[in-house]
């Protein structure tokens, strides 16, 4: 191969890769051109947005302030009671203290209080049981008294019975008695009815 082939052949070869260059370069100036397109349309519509955000805030910064001036105010009233809180715990604290010393007192009161209910509570159940042993022979003496009263009683009726049937035999007696009295005075009326000459039939035989 002669020196001027070569340099067709070389100059044929540059040719064919500058051909493929440009149809490279077209294709990617094709790709460059539509992500230039996609992305001028992103940025306006990140302009579209960025507008609509900053519209947004700008609707938004009032409530913002609102909010910030409600919270710096609730935070003040977080301060405040915070330190009521504190005050309010020392302040238990110290009512605890005082409970406990209180307790502590009413402890010891309610000992002696209750030592004192035991003695008065023993001095009770002693003079019960005394006023139980008095009641008891009281009860003794009653019965014993009703016991002889009823044997009384049943002497008294025996002896009212007695009475009675004595009673009733005085009755009978003078029932007999005025029978016969009677009987005498009748026979007397009759003798005396009668004539005197008839004296011996009076005194009889």
């Amino acid at each position: 191969m002669t020196t001027l082939e070569a340099k067709q052949a070389e100059l044929d070869a540059v040719q064919l890769a500058f051909d493929e260059y440009i149809v490279s370069s077209r294709e990617l100036e094709d790709e460059l051109d539509a992500e230039l397109t996609k992305c001028q349309n992103d940025l306006a519509n990140a302009e579209s947005r960025n507008a609509a955000l900053v519209s947004q805030l700008s609707n938004v910064t009032p409530q913002l302030t609102a909010l910030e001036n409600k919270l710096s105010n609730l935070t003040s009233q977080l301060q405040q009671e915070s330190q009521r809180r504190i005050a309010a715990e020392l302040l238990a604290e110290e009512s605890q203290n005082k409970l406990r010393e209180s307790e502590g007192s009413l402890a010891a009161v309610r000992s002696s209080e209750m030592k004192k209910l035991k003695e008065d509570l023993e001095d009770l159940h002693e003079r019960l049981a005394f006023a139980e042993g008095e009641a008891e022979d009281y009860r003794y003496e009653l019965e014993s008294e009703r016991e002889r009263h009823r044997e009384e009683l049943e002497e008294i009726k025996g002896d009212v019975e007695v009475l009675k049937n004595r009673l009733k035999e005085k009755e009978a007696l003078l029932g007999e008695y005025q029978n016969s009295k009677r009987v005498l005075i009748d026979r007397v009326s009759a003798e005396e009815k009668k004539p005197i000459g008839n004296s011996d039939e009076i005194f009889g035989d």
